[in-house]
C-alpha cells in the first residue's frame, strides 16, 4: 500500500490539531495508517486513556487503521519511539510519513537528519558533553545542530528528524511535515485540565468526534502511577543497583515524605522528568530500552478501508499484524519474548486502573 500514508502518534487524548493532520493526510488520496503507542507513552507515564478508546477515537477522526507501537518503543526516547513507529509503518507498507512540526520547514528536517546520522555529528557530540558535563542531551543535541545553522524550535521538529532518519532507511521516501495549528490547546493541557476539573473542564479542548469514544474510556490519572514509581524506588531500589540513575531515584525517594515531594525533585539538570520516569517504569517491567525493532503489531481499530489493507498485506511479507491470541503463535522467539513484554506493560496498566490481570489481552479491536 505504497500509496498510503502513516501517522507516528500518541493521541494522549486527540484534539483538534490532531484532526487536521488527520484531515491533511487524507488529502493523498490513500489510506491513513495511525501507529498509535500503546498504553504508555514517550514521557514514561500511563497513557489517560486506554488505548482502544483512543484508537476509536482515531478512526471517527480520520484515520482508516490504528495499529500498536508496543512497549517499551511506546514509552522510550525520541530516536527509540521514530525507530519503532517508522519499523510498524514500513512493515505496513505506508509510503508517507506525516508529522506535525513547530517550523513545517521539510527542508530544515531533511538537513538536521542528514547531519545527525553523520560520523561528524557523532564526534561533535561526544565532545560536547566532554565540554559540558551535567548538560542534559536534548539540550546538547540542539546546540551541536545549531553550530551548522540548523535550527529546531521544539521537540516535534527534533521527533521529525528521527521520523526521517528511520523512515529512510525503512525505504519510506515521503516526509510531510505539518505546521501545528497556534491556538490549539496541547494533550497536556488537556490532561492538566481534566486532571483538574474532570469533562467538565476538557470537553471543548478535545476533538468532538473523539467524545464518544472517549467518554467510555478506562481512565488511568498519573497520580497513582506517580505512588507506585515512589513506593518502588524507595522500597525496592537500593545503593547496590549498577544504574546510577536509579540509585538517584532511590536516594531521593528516600528522602521524600511523599510521591508528589518525590516526583518534584527527581528531575536533574542533566536527567528530565520523562526520563527519570522511564527508568523506573524499565525497573518495574523487567526490561526497557529496546536494542531491536518490533517484531510484531496489534490491531486497535479500523474502519472498512483499513480492513482492505490488512487483507492486502497479508498477501506480503510484511510485520506481523495480531488481531486474536492465537496469532502470536507465528511469531518468532523474540516476536514472542516482545509480545510478553508488551502483555506486562498492559497488566501493569490493568493494575493502576483497577482491572483485573489479562484485562487487555481479552479486548477486541475496535470495528467502525
Amino acid at each position: 500500500m505504497s500509496d498510503s500514508t502513516a501517522v507516528i502518534c500518541e493521541f494522549n487524548p486527540i484534539h483538534p490539531g490532531h484532526r487536521h493532520l488527520l484531515s491533511l493526510a487524507r488529502t493523498g488520496g490513500g489510506p491513513v495508517i495511525c501507529v498509535m503507542s500503546g498504553h504508555f507513552t514517550e514521557r514514561g507515564t500511563p497513557a489517560l486513556f486506554d488505548k482502544y478508546a483512543r484508537a476509536e477515537a482515531a478512526v471517527r477522526c480520520g484515520a482508516d487503521l490504528v495499529l500498536e507501537l508496543p512497549y517499551p518503543w511506546s514509552a522510550s526516547g525520541a530516536e527509540d519511539f521514530a525507530r519503532g513507529g517508522g519499523a510498524v509503518a514500513a512493515g505496513i507498507g505506508a509510503g508517507s510519513l506525516m508529522f506535525g512540526s513547530e517550523s513545517g520547514d521539510l527542508s530544515l528536517l531533511r538537513a538536521a537528519a542528514d547531519y545527525r546520522g553523520s560520523e561528524e555529528f557523532r564526534g561533535r557530540m561526544v565532545r560536547a558533553e566532554a565540554e559540558k558535563r551535567g548538560a542534559g542531551s536534548g539540550v546538547l543535541f540542539e546546540e551541536v545542530l545549531a553550530e551548522r545553522g540548523i535550527i529546531l524550535t521544539g521537540g516535534n521538529d527534533r521527533l521529525g528528524v528521527e521520523y526521517i532518519r528511520f523512515g529512510r532507511e525503512r525505504g519510506i521516501g515521503d516526509f510531510r511535515p505539518v505546521k501545528r495549528l497556534t491556538g490549539v490547546p496541547s494533550a497536556s493541557e488537556i490532561r492538566d485540565a481534566f486532571a483538574s476539573g474532570g469533562w467538565e473542564a476538557a470537553e471543548e479542548l478535545v476533538a468532538e468526534e473523539a467524545l464518544p469514544a472517549l467518554k467510555n474510556a478506562v481512565l488511568c490519572p498519573e497520580a497513582g502511577f506517580d505512588a507506585l514509581l515512589f513506593a518502588h524506588a524507595r522500597l525496592y531500589l537500593g545503593g547496590e543497583t549498577e544504574n546510577d540513575l536509579l540509585r538517584y531515584a532511590a536516594k531521593t525517594a528516600r528522602a521524600s515524605a511523599d510521591p508528589g515531594a518525590f516526583t518534584a525533585d527527581l528531575p536533574t539538570k542533566k536527567y528530565t522528568a520523562a526520563r527519570m520516569r522511564r527508568e523506573l517504569l524499565y525497573s518495574i517491567l523487567g526490561r526497557g530500552q529496546p536494542e531491536r525493532d518490533p517484531r510484531f503489531t496489534l490491531l486497535l481499530a479500523a474502519n472498512g478501508r483499513g480492513r482492505a489493507v490488512l487483507a492486502a498485506r497479508r498477501k506480503e511479507n510484511g510485520i506481523p499484524v495480531i488481531v486474536r491470541p492465537a496469532d502470536t503463535s507465528s511469531l518468532d522467539e523474540e516476536g514472542k519474548s516482545q509480545i510478553a513484554l508488551n502483555r506486562s506493560a498492559d497488566d501493569l496498566y490493568a493494575y493502576l486502573t483497577g482491572k483485573p490481570a489479562g484485562e487487555w489481552m481479552r479486548k477486541s479491536a475496535v470495528m467502525l
